[in-house]
């Protein structure tokens, strides 16, 4: 069962179309990403910087566990309207830190429209795009990483 928190920003059918623009970038590209949203932070997760939180997550949800290293995790704190972009070494070598900053910032720029579901799409389709030229599909399309949006 989803949080109920999740449905101040997303309806049904906008999940459904972000798991759908997924499995499309999944399908056309060895990248594997995941997305993890929070509300807010607990009290034991306010000791720690929202960076170190947003690693924790990249290795707590695998995403560093897969073939070719191609793993993304996108960190969402609502609350704190705070967004984290995690790639892994096989990404980070190929693309550079300045695509990931303009994707958090047209991210943070839908979001302070309201256009959540909005600004999550364009963030996927837009990694999709570079990710078909510098990480295309390898063979089988097999998805290494289960449950690609995950709501704490």
């Amino acid at each position: 069962m989803k949080e109920s928190w999740i449905y101040k920003y997303f309806s049904e059918e906008d999940l459904q179309k972000i798991q759908e623009a997924l499995d499309e970038l999944e399908r056309k590209t060895c990248g594997e990403i995941v997305l993890s949203f929070h509300e807010r932070l607990t009290l034991w997760e306010k000791l720690y910087d929202r960076h170190e939180l947003a690693l924790k997550d990249f290795r707590r949800l695998g995403v560093s566990n897969t073939k070719y290293r191609t793993g993304i995790l996108f960190y969402v704190l609502f609350s704190e309207k705070y967004f984290d972009i995690i790639a892994d070494e096989g990404i980070y070598r190929k693309i550079p830190d300045e695509f990931w900053n303009e994707l958090e910032s047209e991210l943070q720029e839908s979001f302070r429209q309201g256009k959540f579901a909005e600004g999550i799409l364009t963030l996927i389709r837009k990694a999709q795009k570079l990710l078909e030229k510098e990480f295309p599909q390898r063979g089988s399309s097999e998805d290494e990483i289960q449950g690609e949006i995950i709501i704490n």
